[in-house]
């Protein structure tokens, strides 16, 4: 009869970090923190919300994907929604509250990219509009 000898590798596993979130507080004082989608997620959210949902962009960027990009409130997790139901239930959780302090973060992001582009754009001796249409 043959013998067996099993023995575990040596090599150091390696464990990613958690993943980091942005986060940020609405005027309830919570803490929201928000998830980066990636497309594999973004298609799933269309996926989630069904075909004539998804042709809606104004829902799609303005509630069903801030809502997906929602990890933690407080203390409570959300996974990925995989129906509209579920995107509806992050929705009712946030209130208007949380997706004003959403709201405002996309548009802080949007004017410090804005800024960038503009203080690059003088740099290289450009104006905002010959930057855009160098682009």
């Amino acid at each position: 009869m043959a013998t067996v000898k099993v023995t575990e590798s040596a090599a150091p596993v390696h464990v990613d970090q958690k993943p980091k979130f942005t986060t940020i507080h609405d005027s309830l004082g919570r803490t929201i923190q928000l998830r980066k989608l990636g497309p594999l997620e973004q298609g799933r959210i269309v996926m989630a919300v069904g075909g004539e949902i998804a042709g809606n962009q104004t829902y799609m960027s303005g509630f069903a994907l801030p809502a997906a990009m929602v990890v933690y409130i407080d203390d409570v997790g959300f996974g990925l929604p995989q129906t509209n139901k579920q995107i509806e239930a992050v929705l009712q959780e946030l209130g208007e509250e949380g997706m004003n302090a959403i709201n405002e973060h996309f548009e802080e992001k949007y004017k410090a990219a804005q800024a960038e582009a503009e203080a690059k754009a003088l740099k290289e001796g450009l104006n905002a509009e010959q930057a855009a249409a160098k682009n």
